[in-house]
């Protein structure tokens, strides 16, 4: 099989999809997070009843997801659908290709893409299909970073994609019915109701304060033979602050907040190792636990580091004020998280956020456009001044500061739900995640859990291991000599068909 596939893609690998006219000018977006959409739909917008243009979007995912709410899926407040949206939806004019990007060539103006044939568990080959540009948008995002602690890596839960959030839910109620039956051993139950988050950003606040919340309130509502006493959150953070791209205050005032509501903070420690039963610390303090969460950091794909272009120093596509990567202006666009944006007043990056990504993809469309249209001397500069930031840290609880002003408590919280309910991209799903929020405001948490029923499958291999060894214990001829004939009788059968 595995030759099969190979030979599969060298031959999928020879192939080229036809080259449309040379009038014909083909955008292509790679990506379907905030940026890639955004800059499609403008791009749409613009050349829509203009034949000449052909807009395509690669994707390894086909919906755009709304990050910013993946803890709140996690604690099972809102529903795992409520927070995608299809990438088809958006695809007016557009083609979609559900594929992984193997390969950028930004000098030959090609694309390899690689998806699979069957099943998606057990895929019987890998096809590729090289693809032409002449204008590339490069929007894919990043990915979880681990310092290459490999250990970490294999250890810990991640909050970087709708399947990482119901791991982890799942996780963590497996967790509870583990503790809830073995009661009578405290110090297991000590280990296994520990739970670390690494990261003192706002991914990292969010998940502890909601990780928090609903650890809490399932254990109140649902597990009565569990000691609250026994549950300990901890987040571990690599400086002396949190939220630090809030504001120093309001950071404090988070710490403060969840400090209340009984979460620990390790601050200026990192985690260095992990087993499946601990996180060990920096100084060499061992914490017995059976839940890390990585929320330390991203950094672009290997693909992204590896393109031949210029990169800063954690591998970020470096572009100019027109959003256009370098040695490939007017032809080559990067944004979002994978890209390293200068702001014109500080010299540092952007930070890589939703707000900032969105904001990015309508600069890049703009002057995508006037590229197009001959209007080179029109594009604009991407010179943005961030309008505020905003962090949940646990329910009705929140931080922020818009337009200079600092908040905290509910109105805060009010107003991060109410800035990304207004910026889910249909009416659809925000009508959805209004009803999660009412329903949790009156009903306990869902504690169903999803899962693969993994040990079951190991029970039945060892039954059918064990039936065989039985077979060869059961005399020397009689069955292997019925065996061979069955074989016989089975073979001939097949023939005569």
């Amino acid at each position: 099989m595995a030759d099969q596939v190979k030979a599969a893609e060298r031959q999928q690998g020879q192939m080229k999809r036809p080259s449309p006219s040379t009038s014909t000018k083909r955008i292509v977006i790679l990506g379907s997070g905030f940026a890639g959409i955004e800059v499609l739909k403008r791009v749409q917008n613009k050349f829509k009843n203009n034949k000449n243009v052909e807009i395509t979007l690669i994707s390894r995912d086909n919906f755009l997801l709304f990050t910013p709410m993946l803890p709140e899926v996690a604690s099972g407040m809102i529903e795992t659908r409520h927070i995608v949206t299809p990438v088809r939806s958006f695809c007016n004019k557009a083609n979609f290709y559900e594929a992984n990007v193997e390969s950028i060539d930004l000098n030959n103006k090609e694309i390899v893409i690689k998806h699979a044939i069957g099943k998606q568990s057990e895929p019987i080959s890998w096809n590729q299909h090289t693809l032409q540009y002449d204008y590339l948008v490069i929007a894919l995002g990043s990915e979880t970073r681990f310092f290459g602690m490999t250990e970490v890596e294999k250890h810990s839960f991640t909050m970087k994609s709708i399947d990482d959030a119901i791991v982890l839910r799942n996780h963590v109620l497996s967790i509870l019915e583990q503790a809830n039956l073995e009661k009578e051993n405290r110090h297991l139950t000590k280990s296994l109701l520990t739970f670390i988050v690494v990261g003192g950003g706002f991914n990292g606040i969010e998940t502890v304060g909601e990780l928090s919340d609903f650890v809490r309130e399932t254990i109140k509502g649902f597990y009565k033979d569990i000691y609250m006493s026994d549950v300990r959150i901890i987040l571990v953070s690599a400086t002396d602050k949190i939220l630090e791209q809030v504001d120093e205050k309001l950071g404090e005032w988070a710490l403060q907040k969840l400090k209340e509501r009984d979460v620990e903070f390790i601050m200026n420690k990192h985690v260095v190792g992990a087993t499946s039963t601990s996180a060990k610390l920096n100084d060499g303090v061992i914490i017995p636990c059976y839940t890390i969460v990585w929320a330390a950091g991203v950094t672009p794909t290997d693909l992204v580091a590896g393109l031949s272009c210029e990169h800063d120093k954690r591998d970020g596509i470096v572009v100019n004020n027109y959003l256009e990567v370098l040695g490939h202006e007017g032809e080559v666009y990067a944004l979002g998280d994978c890209a390293s944006i200068p702001d014109p007043h500080t010299g540092k990056p952007y930070p890589p956020t939703a707000q900032h990504a969105i904001r990015e993809a309508k600069v890049a469309a703009k002057n995508l456009i006037y590229q197009i249209d001959g209007k080179q001397n029109k594009k604009i500069k991407f010179d943005y001044k961030t309008k505020g930031m905003m962090a949940e840290i646990g329910k009705r609880t929140g931080v922020a500061t818009i337009f200079g002003f600092k908040m905290h408590g509910f109105l805060a919280w009010w107003l991060w739900r109410t800035y990304y309910l207004a910026n889910l991209p249909t009416i659809k799903k925000k009508l959805k995640v209004m009803s999660d929020w009412t329903a949790d405001l009156i009903y306990k948490p869902d504690v169903a859990m999803i899962k693969k029923y993994m040990y079951e499958r190991h029970e039945k291999e060892e039954e059918i291991g064990e039936d065989r060894k039985d077979i060869h214990k059961q005399g020397d001829g009689s069955v292997h000599d019925k065996g061979e004939k069955n074989e016989d009788d089975s073979s001939k059968k097949v023939q005569t068909k």
